[in-house]
């Protein structure tokens, strides 16, 4: 049986960088669409405006993937240990090659459902124990 299907296990933060990294790197968002939790929240250093629904998020993150599959970008999460904000694991995202790093990303979860993402560039990526795991590539 695999983990999220006993019902038993609890979706791990480190699950969920995994499921949001499978996401960046097959440009589906189906299985993160499944594990998010209606009130999921988007909260980035970079922008002005949270999302603050699973909706909202939906509407953002899909043309958004599209976008990357048309322009055939390299996009890439790497599962990594940063810590900073009440978390330890981490994505180190990059951008068309995996020495451009432009960010970490920390997760939220509760209740089982991913509930939250935060996009960060203080902490810095480039300060974060790499992994070489690239969940979904």
């Amino acid at each position: 049986m695999k983990p999220l299907e006993d019902k038993t296990y609890q979706l791990t933060e480190k699950d969920a960088l995994s499921i949001y990294a499978k996401m960046i790197h097959t440009l589906d968002s189906s299985e993160f669409e499944s594990f998010s939790s209606e009130d999921f929240s988007c909260y980035s250093q970079k922008v002005l405006t949270d999302m603050n629904s699973k909706d909202e998020f939906i509407e953002y993150i899909r043309p958004k993937l599209e976008t990357i599959k048309k322009t055939k970008s390299s996009v890439y999460a790497e599962l990594g240990v940063c810590p900073g904000y009440g978390h330890t694991d981490c994505l180190i995202m990059a951008q068309g090659d995996k020495s451009n790093l432009l960010g970490v990303a920390y997760a939220f979860v509760d209740k089982g459902k991913i509930s939250g993402i935060s996009l960060c560039i203080v902490s810095t990526p480039d300060s974060a124990e790499r992994s070489g795991i690239y969940p979904g590539l």
